[in-house]
């Protein structure tokens, strides 16, 4: 009677037998207390009930045991089993919570797991794809926990299907574990420079194609704003771009990043002040139309930290698959752009052909571009960057303006552009013209592999004579004086790190003309302006 252990009476054995479940093979526990699946078409629960062989369905949780005991339970004609979870551990489990090992997922990969078998070759990435011989622990959310035979033995979660193998001795390590070999250098560096990305797709042509999917498509200022999850395994945000699996605990979203964002999250807003945004919570006179002589602000936030937003697939060109998501890491060089619009068209402004990084290779291990191409500004920033306050049309006192410089010069000239256009067919011969300006945020980093237009809003602006007249003066007053001012060079608002051009790289990539200094030198600062001297008593 050791089919089914010494405490057991011949009728249980009997009984057990004909169960399927002998001493020694391994089974599956049905964690959520669930019957074995859904009857096939034409089987009832009752005969569902007699074939209790079915194996659980792939998003069913269950934990891998071996089966060392039966005996009788409480009921009519019931068995209980002692089944070892791991060393030291065993559970005991009526017979309707589990079943001979069986996972179909597995069998399609060729991995032969059941009653007398569950180990597996386990692909760590971090190894550089080395395989290491495990035995299956638990299947939770369509993801395996393993545990390794050798070395030190240790428990890995979370493996994905894709990461299993069958077991093949010739290329699957059987007396080590990952964690007693040290990492593959190689896996230290990033995917992008795994995959040798500057060779297969160089910088040139990914500034190319960067550009044609900002000119071909512009995020609606009608879209919904976007939403999480932002974090898990297997979940996805509102737009089916995946979460991240394990984020940094810096990017945690507390109730005091709730507290200060909530209202502004994925959202652009306008108005005539830079008083806008956190700094200002109780700042709610927004706007939706302006003239074209109007100051012109904006409030752009992300929903949540940037590190946390996934920015697309990536894969070298000519790749098969659906490639690895990419998320902005704690070492990369994040870019915030600001993308404008007039009319659903694109004004790419001068950054069409953006200059690349000075020995980028050497600083970065990569080719490297500070600037999204066709963006009116690009500005530096980090996985932790949220959002800021931006500047079109400075007001008139407003001489903190070197962070936005590109930004209100593109949007003076998109005014003086489209107020030279013909007035479209169909439209009024008289009055002043009216121009839809819509803004999108665009997030990127220094390789341009991929970029995703994350939040958008849109103001109307009329092009009155007077406005433009305006807009022209101002615009004169920022170059020859503001520009320069000592209030520029010694701002007190909070600073935003401007991709900037150089006078040198301005004249080489014909970004700006020789004789147009103001606005594009990075001139030394002012010196303070003395004290006033003392009143004579």
């Amino acid at each position: 009677w050791d089919l089914i252990g010494s405490e057991s009476s011949p009728y249980m054995a009997v009984k057990a037998k004909k169960q399927g479940l002998r001493i020694g093979i391994f089974v599956a526990i049905d964690e959520e207390q669930h019957r074995a699946g859904v009857p096939p078409p034409g089987q009832s629960k009752s005969q569902l009930r007699r074939d209790n062989t079915m194996p659980y369905p792939q998003d069913v949780t269950v934990t891998v045991g071996e089966i060392r005991g039966a005996c009788a339970a409480l009921g009519h004609n019931a068995l209980e089993y002692t089944v070892k979870v791991e060393d030291g551990h065993n559970e005991v489990v009526r017979r309707r919570h589990v079943q001979p090992l069986r996972m179909p997922e597995l069998l399609q990969r060729g991995i032969e797991v059941g009653p007398k078998n569950r180990k597996v070759a386990v692909e760590v990435e971090w190894q550089g794809g080395a395989k290491f011989l495990a035995e299956l622990v638990k299947r939770e959310k369509g993801m395996y926990q393993v545990r390794f035979t050798g070395g030190k033995k240790e428990t890995l979660s979370g493996v994905p299907l894709n990461h299993l193998h069958p077991f093949d001795a010739e290329d699957t390590r059987t007396d080590s574990s990952p964690e007693t070999l040290a990492p593959d250098p190689l896996w230290l560096l990033d995917r992008k420079i795994q995959a040798d990305i500057d060779v297969k797709w160089p910088l040139k042509k990914r500034i190319q194609d960067a550009l044609e999917l900002l000119r071909s498509q512009m995020r609606p200022p009608g879209a919904p704003p976007l939403r999480g999850p932002f974090i898990g395994q297997r979940a996805f945000d509102s737009e089916g771009y995946p979460a991240h699996p394990a984020p940094l605990q810096e990017l945690t979203v507390d109730g005091a990043f709730v507290d200060t964002w909530g209202k502004y999250a994925g959202k652009i807003k306008f108005a005539s002040t830079y008083k806008i945004g956190p700094s200002y919570p109780r700042m709610d006179a927004w706007i939706d139309n302006v003239d074209a002589g109007d100051p012109l602000y904006f409030h752009a936030a992300l929903p949540v930290y940037s590190g946390l937003i996934c920015l697309g697939m990536y894969k070298n060109p000519g790749e098969p698959g659906q490639g690895q998501p990419e998320w902005i890491r704690a070492s990369d060089v994040a870019l915030v752009g600001i993308a404008l619009y007039v009319n659903g068209e694109m004004f790419t402004g001068s950054f069409t052909n953006p200059p690349l990084e000075k020995n980028g290779l050497q600083k970065y291990g990569h080719e490297s571009c500070h600037f999204i191409p066709g963006c009116a500004s690009t500005y530096m920033a980090d996985s932790a960057w949220v959002g800021g306050v931006f500047c079109l049309a400075p007001t008139d006192t407003d001489c903190e303006l070197r962070d936005d410089v590109y930004s209100i010069m593109a949007y003076h000239q998109l005014l003086r552009d489209w107020a030279k256009r013909p007035r479209p067919t169909g439209a009024p011969a008289f009055g002043a013209r009216e121009i839809d300006v819509q803004v999108n945020l665009v997030l990127s980093t220094s390789y341009l592999a991929n970029l995703r237009q994350v939040c958008a809003g849109s103001i109307r602006v009329t092009l009155s004579e007077k406005g433009l007249a305006m807009a022209y003066d101002r615009l004169r007053d920022v170059q020859e004086r503001r520009l320069n001012s000592q209030a520029a060079h010694y701002p007190k608002r909070p600073r935003k790190a401007l991709s900037e051009i150089t006078y040198e790289e301005g004249v080489e990539q014909r970004l700006i003309d020789p004789k147009d200094v103001p606005g594009f030198i990075s001139k030394a600062p002012p010196l303070p302006a003395p004290a006033a001297p003392a009143p004579v008593v």
